[in-house]
């Protein structure tokens, strides 16, 4: 009886995805992360020519002030090896931001081109019942882990924000929501205290809408070669219905083993293009993770602050996340190498069969996203790199002790 329902309810899902239209769903998916990316004043997605504006500047001069108050908070603390560690864990937020940022607003064309092959795509095979599925099911995939992103970013900055509150209720002590301090504004009087206040409240809301922005961004990208290489397996479906037909159009089959073949250099073109532009971004996502989460954990442990835990959760969620875009994009490729050897190549004519063999060997070499080229970005990497965060946190602890 359980296994009946859970496939009634499965098949219902199917059906209800199928009576929709996939171009909906992906343009209430970009109209969403344009939110973001309009709060940021970096709506990269914009068809007339992009320009800076007000929310722009901001965002630069944040990032800009935001470094000299780091290397002004670490002077001025300098007694103090866990104050210094703590606001230097923050330090790489404000890195991967800048990178991010940088890469935005310098790849606008790349970017405006993706969105418009990828709407292309969707225009394409929408009126398609199994590409359609597919390709719903990609968008809502996209969407869901976006969701769940907000909620821990949300909930990680809104901890920043209930620290002044817990040390005044608790301790009776005015406390900043950062340990970072604006040079030459006194945050021990009152109105220094406002001024620093409002610019790291401000700080912290600019930094959570162009996390989610950025990252929602890479994920569209990474995670539509799901939708891509579902499509790819339902052409190879296709062409093995056309061989099992008793009058075999060779004309008909030639065409369609073409297609595949086209379509399986577009994936691999894409998937270069993504390495390509992101490996820089992912090298300093993951060092600065690294370096952050290992300084965080270990001011955490010595002074058991636990208001840092929420950052923590948000910056190890963040390298897990791409970690696994890594590992998705290898688990596409493997699919799409297993549905090329499955097809009933055997019934071609040795000219088709030569084809595609040729794009199985291909896809035998299939592209990964790396780590600046360093290393390949998978969960495999992802438990060596927390293997590395321990290794530093237990270093830092025998240093102090």
């Amino acid at each position: 009886m359980d296994n009946f329902l859970r496939t009634h309810v499965r098949m219902y899902d199917e059906e209800r995805l199928a009576r929709l239209d996939s171009l909906d769903i992906f343009d209430e998916m970009i109209t969403f992360l344009r939110v973001f990316l309009d709060f940021c004043g970096a709506d990269v997605l914009l068809m007339e020519k992009f320009r800076w504006n007000f929310r722009t500047w901001l965002c630069f001069w944040v990032l800009v002030s935001f470094s000299i108050c780091l290397f002004y908070t670490i002077a001025y603390s300098s007694e103090d090896i866990f104050a210094i560690m703590d606001t230097l864990s923050l330090s790489g937020i404000a890195l991967q931001g800048a990178f991010k940022m940088h890469g935005a607003l310098t790849r606008v064309k790349y970017f405006q081109q993706k969105y418009m092959d990828i709407r292309a795509m969707y225009i394409r095979f929408s009126r398609e019942p199994n590409t359609n599925l597919s390709l719903s099911k990609c968008c809502l995939t996209i969407t869901y882990i976006f969701r769940f992103f907000l909620l821990v970013y949300a909930a990680g900055g809104l901890a920043y924000f209930i620290i002044p509150v817990y040390m005044l209720v608790v301790h009776q002590k005015v406390t900043l929501i950062l340990h970072l301090e604006l040079p030459f504004v006194d945050p021990n009087e009152l109105t220094g205290y406002v001024i620093t206040t409002i610019y790291q409240a401000v700080m912290i809301i600019l930094a959570i809408a162009g996390i989610l922005a950025a990252d929602m961004a890479i994920m569209i990208l990474v995670l539509h070669i799901f939708g891509i290489v579902d499509i790819f397996s339902n052409k190879l479906e296709a062409l093995d219905r056309i061989l099992e037909n008793p009058i075999v159009d060779p004309e008909l089959v030639k065409s369609k083993v073409t297609e595949i073949c086209v379509m399986h250099r577009e994936i691999i073109k894409y998937e270069e293009d993504l390495d390509e532009c992101y490996h820089t971004t992912v090298f300093i996502q993951v060092m600065s993770s690294v370096s952050c989460l290992s300084m965080a954990l270990f001011v955490v442990y010595m002074t058991r602050d636990w208001t840092r835990v929420m950052f923590l959760g948000a910056t190890f969620f963040q390298l897990l996340e791409f970690c696994t875009l890594g590992t998705a994009l290898t688990l596409k490729n493997d699919q799409a190498r297993i549905a090329l050897y499955n097809t009933k190549w055997y019934l071609l004519s040795i000219s088709d069969q030569q084809r595609l063999k040729f794009v199985l060997h291909r896809s035998q070499n299939a592209v990964e996203m790396t780590i600046g080229g360093l290393a390949l970005l998978n969960m495999e990497t992802f438990v060596a790199i927390m293997k590395t965060i321990y290794s530093y946190f237990t270093m830092l602890i025998t240093f102090i002790e």
